[in-house]
């Protein structure tokens, strides 16, 4: 294992240092594995290991916060995100990123009439997305925003869905990513871009489809062992026949002559005949208020925030808490968040592509200094395979380490970092002098970079590989520019970064 990581430190020298290219002969699990020692990573600090699991990154401003504030109250100031000021953060993207906020029937006009492209409308959505990751304040929020536009997925460019998914963001799941399960998935149900993507539009009551119905039970709610039917499937396509979009604006509407009138049956419940909309409302109620549900959804939070395999007792407890407080969201993460599960579980999560990315400039405090940014950002996206709203399948982009550790995977986070941190990604900036300060002796700068870049030390042998790397070809006392950079790199494509 130790030999191991020196080869996986060196390599990743290398790539700071721009030497060429990587010829990687290191395993997925060599270069990802849990600890350069016996002992395993050297852990963070409680409040560490708090904002590494309900933010997109720590960085010098969240620490301060969260030590001023201490564990609790910043939890429950991030709990309650309405009480925060992002009017600066929201001002620049309305400047900038005019279609995110902009009414959805004018983005609609000007897509059909060729003036504004669908993948424009795409890309000003991710990049809002990534811009809110890095700079917002209300951290636990946008962690959330992302959690349930997963949980609830659709493809972004499943034609009208383009514009269609802005609509559904800004709508259904900021408004709604700390209420309660309930609401949000009445909100998600009649949400245009769900109801295009699932193809409910063409469900009537000749023809129901049973898209919606078999994605709501499977991946919405119950889960795929749920207690339910290929009969029930059948019932809850039937009331919601008539669940469509108005095509003047966009906005969900209910088409009576389309809807099947006639009684249904779910899960064991008589939906009454001539119920119109309220037949798929009835459905959604049934659903949410399942045992299932809730141990689905609870299951689903702690995987996110503990663990890839949580502790059967922690997805017990937050069943428990989702089931009593009907659905609470803020109820469930609190309980999770200050559970002995989630203080104690360190270094068992690795941070997702779009985390990373994220991570990656929240630590440097990026600047995007041109448009340039959005189309190379978009390309890394990619490149990581993890572009915000673009996984094709329903079922949302993986949680667990397992999916996304591939060599390549690697590969590119390493290309990605090396390119930021030599200031060679188009758009982005960062000042060096800003975060590393003077003396700049190997010594000081391992020191910043262990403090303001890792939030914790490195084992013992590390540092000594970290501080030969950085003294290495010395001239005077001083560390060049250049080298700072690629220590910087180096930190950050390391497990010590990367795992939380």
């Amino acid at each position: 294992m130790q030999s191991n990581r020196r080869a996986f430190i060196k390599q990743a020298s290398a790539i700071g240092l721009g030497v060429g290219a990587l010829s990687l002969t290191l395993t997925p699990t060599d270069l990802m594995a849990l600890s350069p020692s016996e002992g395993g990573l050297p852990e963070l600090s409680r409040n560490a290991h708090l904002l590494s699991r309900t933010s997109f990154g720590l960085n010098q401003e969240s620490m301060r916060r969260v030590n001023r504030m201490g564990y609790r109250r910043y939890i429950e100031q991030q709990l309650n995100p309405d009480a925060i000021d992002d009017s600066e953060l929201e001002a620049y993207i309305d400047e900038y990123l005019p279609t995110v906020n902009q009414p959805i029937a004018l983005t609609r006009l000007q897509v059909r009439a060729r003036q504004l492209p669908r993948l424009r409308v795409a890309d000003e959505l991710a990049m809002a997305t990534y811009l809110r990751a890095i700079y917002s304040k209300k951290q636990l929020l946008q962690v959330m925003v992302e959690f349930w536009n997963n949980h609830f997925s659709v493809y972004h460019l499943d034609g009208p869905v383009a514009f269609l998914k802005t609509q559904e963001d800004k709508e259904v799941m900021r408004p709604l990513a700390l209420s309660t399960f309930s609401q949000l998935l009445h909100a998600s149900a009649k949400s245009p871009a769900m109801i295009y993507y699932l193809d409910g539009y063409a469900s009537t009551k000749e023809v129901p489809n049973e898209n919606y119905a078999r994605e709501l039970m499977e991946l919405h709610t119950l889960g795929v062992d749920g207690p339910y039917t290929h009969h029930d499937i059948d019932e809850v396509a039937r009331c919601f026949t008539g669940w469509q979009i108005n095509q003047r604006n966009g906005q969900f509407r209910f088409n009576r002559r389309d809807h099947d009138n006639d009684e249904k049956l779910v899960l064991g419940h008589k939906i009454a005949k001539s119920g119109g909309v309220s037949d798929g409302e009835q459905v959604l109620d049934i659903l949410a208020a399942q045992p299932e549900t809730a141990a689905f959804l609870a299951k689903k939070l702690c995987r996110h925030f503990v663990a890839d395999e949580p502790s059967d007792s922690i997805v017990e407890s937050t069943t428990g808490i989702f089931m009593d407080s009907m659905g609470d969201i803020k109820a469930c993460l609190r309980h999770i968040l200050l559970s002995n599960e989630f203080i104690n579980s360190q270094n068992q999560k690795l941070k997702r592509p779009f985390h990373y990315m994220a991570s990656v400039a929240r630590s440097l405090n990026v600047r995007f200094s041109d448009r340039r940014s959005v189309r190379a950002t978009r390309q890394m996206f990619d490149s990581l395979g993890q572009r915000p709203f673009f996984w094709q399948s329903p079922d949302g982009y993986p949680d667990v380490a397992s999916y996304w550790e591939s060599t390549t995977g690697m590969l590119f986070r390493w290309n990605f970092v090396n390119d930021v941190s030599f200031a060679n990604f188009p758009g982005y900036r960062y000042r060096l002098d800003d975060l590393i300060a003077k003396p700049y002796t190997p010594e000081n700068i391992y020191r910043q970079i262990t403090d303001k870049i890792l939030f914790r030390q490195m084992s013992e042998e590390d540092e000594r590989i970290m501080l030969d790397y950085l003294s290495d070809g010395l001239e005077g006392n001083n560390v060049s520019p250049l080298k700072t950079q690629g220590a910087l790199a180096i930190a950050m494509g390391s497990p010590y970064f990367q795992l939380s």
